[in-house]
């Protein structure tokens, strides 16, 4: 008697774009999101934030201005990475918190937005899918920038990390030394975002196709 392999088709991966008037629509993965962000933030690399105590990592900033990157199973629907966007305008993690971690003025504009709460689910935490979720985040992010005449991004990032941002095509800049702070080594971010930022990532990641999912147009971010 033979036997037969199925054959798995793996299906187009998509990073979902969630506005803050759609939280109610993508509920259970936002949930499993601070649940992945408490135990990865908290439990695993011991943060010492505000929810150690919570079930949930959830912050001052998870605001009703925040909007999220979201990667999720094409089989299941789960949270399997995701990102947090916020616009410079108005307070954010690296004004109200970080700022002596600048060396001039914090960044801050219509065409400035800060990155922060990049995660992937804890059981990929030591696999090779996280790069693969980290990557496709990345390239959503310059895709989102692209469509929202943003022209950088801020962030604050364990200086060890730096090269990983590098290895990805971002174009970064420092915007101040490496600085302690409780425990780690810690360094503010500037990203630069152009035209020509897209198709060079596209072409080190080997994806040709936009991989945002966004809402229709007269509900995008501005």
């Amino acid at each position: 008697m033979l036997a037969f392999r199925r054959r798995v088709i793996a299906r187009p991966v998509k990073v979902e774009l969630v506005l803050p008037e759609q939280r109610l629509d993508f509920a259970a993965p936002l949930m499993q999101m601070h649940q992945d962000r408490k135990r990865v933030f908290v439990d695993t690399l011991g943060w010492k934030l505000a929810s150690a105590c919570s079930w949930l990592e959830v912050d001052d900033f998870d605001d009703h201005r925040a909007v999220y990157l979201l990667v999720r199973s094409a089989i299941t629907g789960d949270h399997e990475g995701s990102v947090r966007l916020l616009p410079t305008d108005g307070p954010h993690m690296l004004s109200s918190l970080f700022g002596d971690l600048c060396a001039g003025p914090v960044p801050r504009g219509e065409d400035i937005w800060e990155i922060s709460r990049l995660v992937s689910r804890p059981a990929d935490i030591a696999g090779t899918s996280v790069v693969k979720v980290h990557r496709l985040l990345s390239l959503a992010l310059v895709e989102f920038a692209l469509l929202n005449s943003i022209t950088r991004y801020t962030l604050v990032t364990e200086a060890q990390r730096v090269p990983a941002l590098l290895s990805v095509g971002w174009p970064v800049t420092p915007l101040g030394l490496p600085t302690s702070w409780m425990g780690q080594e810690l360094q503010a971010l500037q990203i630069s975002i152009s035209a020509a930022t897209l198709p060079r990532m596209r072409e080190r990641m080997r994806i040709g196709r936009p991989i945002l999912q966004t809402p229709a147009p007269d509900r995008q971010a501005a």
